[in-house]
């Protein structure tokens, strides 16, 4: 019971990387706010775990973002202990074809969310002195791939937010991490390699470990940043992704 008496909130947390983060911070004992798009998506996981509560907001709304701030703070009982901030989308595009609409939207919900929800949730972290901001980027973050250049930046972006607001709330007991995590099978992986887009066979031979990733093992890193065992632990990107970034070969 690692997580034992803190709160979460954990966004994108009803499929994939969120779901594994959210299912893990609720074994470990903590009370968790589950939050997509879809109010009923967030009902169901809510229902299948211990404590969880459900609240449905659009994250590319900073409004929405604000929002769940708040009602989060008051469903929890007045605090998140630990915030993910994980909800996203990637964006596949020529950059010439790149719509400044689908950009924007991108960086939206990739970037900016995550600054209105550490902002809004930080507030109340350094005041009560402490707590534990996790943002779930990606080795594109560092690593460019092409037709990705809205995903990418936005990664990079949230990289360097992690580290900023690092330096400036260390000393207020708060601590921000991020997780770059390399290629995972998630539903969506599964998706576009049904649709020709991902060759999976290629991507485990590319991976030094042979496989892609388990959401769950982003799960289990999850639970390390948020718990006492990372107490010293901030401004990190921590790369979980089989190798793959340590290998340059193509």
């Amino acid at each position: 019971m690692r997580l034992a008496g803190k709160t979460a909130l954990v966004t994108g947390s009803t499929k994939g990387i969120g779901l594994a983060i959210a299912r893990a911070f609720a074994r470990e004992g903590a009370r968790v706010v589950v939050t997509s798009r879809n109010a009923s998506d967030c009902a169901a996981v809510a229902k299948a775990l211990s404590g969880a509560v459900p609240i449905a907001a659009d994250l590319a709304r900073a409004e929405e973002a604000r929002r769940l701030a708040r009602e989060a703070a008051r469903a929890l009982g007045g605090g998140v202990d630990v915030l993910v901030n994980n909800a996203g989308q990637p964006r596949v595009a020529a950059s010439e074809e790149l719509a400044e609409a689908d950009y924007r939207y991108t960086l939206d919900l990739n970037l900016n969310a995550y600054f209105v929800l550490a902002q809004e949730l930080g507030r109340g972290m350094l005041a009560r002195g402490s707590g534990s901001i996790i943002n779930v980027t990606s080795v594109n973050g560092t690593l460019a791939f092409p037709r990705r250049l809205a995903y990418c930046v936005s990664k990079a972006g949230a990289n360097m937010l992690t580290k900023v607001l690092a330096i400036e709330w260390a000393s207020s007991g708060v601590r921000v991490n991020a997780i770059a995590p390399g290629y995972i099978a998630t539903p969506f992986v599964a998706e576009l390699a049904a649709k020709g887009v991902l060759d999976l066979g290629a991507l485990a031979r590319r991976t030094p470990i042979g496989r892609l990733g388990t959401p769950e093992e982003i799960g289990e890193a999850a639970v390390f940043l948020a718990s006492d065992a990372a107490s010293f632990v901030t401004g990190e990107i921590l790369t979980v992704d089989g190798g793959w970034s340590a290998y340059g070969f193509v």
